[in-house]
């Protein structure tokens, strides 16, 4: 099923997939055009909102777009609210199996920040990079292959992106919400705990974990001067890694997130920069 809703300057293309509520809908439509109705920047003409019904028609459709893009991504993740920028106009997509067992507050966050996205990295251009041709020597000469190089450039990419979309709501007065999937996204899960024991033995998977922690750790910044008890939770975060590497990781974003500016581009080849040579070339 799809249908068109005007909100403001912004055009949302809704499209079904699967057996979704009316009461979800309307509630993430509400979210994304209440979201635009207050931000003082330029909004693109045109969003596509996708619902998926599950997990598993999400990660099949996802899947076949990248067969027929030849994209080659980091990886693919079932989040409940995602974006992307492939296609005529930006996308945000959501999992209704994910999203709905959330809270109505958490719900808006992850809302807010995909049509954030949508705003900021709503085209191609903010999910192809180049890897500079230092780093892709050093890599061969560390047999690093092609694909755990691009691993590890989506999760820097994804961090960077992330902190801009909150700083974006933040500065336009989304804290609430933006504190509650800060909270979730610094909780630490057992799952957290399975992925270190088993990477810790491999300098290569370990690289690969420790650099996918700055997606959390760059998202709460912006919410610092918010929320200080952030930090503590940062830290806790990181608990379960040895000093060295907890210690070194925060400096680490820490830095990434004082230098972040409004080139998201240059920012992201700035900060892979940093991360290898902190979390791969040490």
């Amino acid at each position: 099923m799809r249908l068109a809703v005007e909100t403001v300057e912004t055009q949302l293309e809704v499209s079904v997939h699967g057996s979704i509520s009316l009461g979800l809908r309307n509630e993430v439509v509400s979210s994304v055009g209440n979201c635009y109705a207050r931000m003082g920047v330029p909004l693109p003409p045109a969003v596509a909102l996708r619902f998926f019904d599950t997990t598993e028609r999400l990660l099949a459709e996802q899947e076949r777009e990248q067969r027929a893009l030849g994209v080659v991504s980091g990886g693919i993740d079932p989040l409940p609210v995602g974006h992307s920028g492939w296609g005529d106009m930006p996308r945000v997509t959501i999992c209704a199996e994910l999203l709905q067992p959330q809270s109505e507050l958490l719900r808006r966050g992850m809302v807010h920040v995909a049509a954030a996205h949508a705003v900021l990295h709503g085209s191609t251009d903010y999910y192809l990079f180049h890897i500079p041709a230092e780093i892709v020597r050093q890599a061969q000469a560390d047999a690093i292959d092609s694909a755990l190089l691009q691993q590890l450039l989506y999760h820097v990419a994804t961090a960077v992106k992330g902190h801009a979309a909150v700083r974006l709501l933040v500065s336009h007065g989304f804290i609430a919400d933006q504190i509650a999937l800060a909270l979730h996204q610094l909780e630490l899960t057992p799952e957290d705990l399975l992925a270190w024991r088993l990477a810790a033995t491999s300098r290569q998977a370990r690289s690969l974990y420790l650099m996918a922690q700055l997606r959390p750790l760059l998202a709460a910044y912006p919410l610092l001067p918010h929320a200080p008890s952030l930090t503590g939770l940062m830290r806790q975060l990181m608990a379960h890694l040895p000093a060295m590497d907890r210690d070194g990781l925060l400096k680490l974003s820490a830095s990434i997130g004082a230098m972040l500016g409004d080139d998201t581009r240059s920012d992201i080849q700035r900060a892979f920069s940093q991360a290898w040579e902190y979390l791969v070339r040490r």
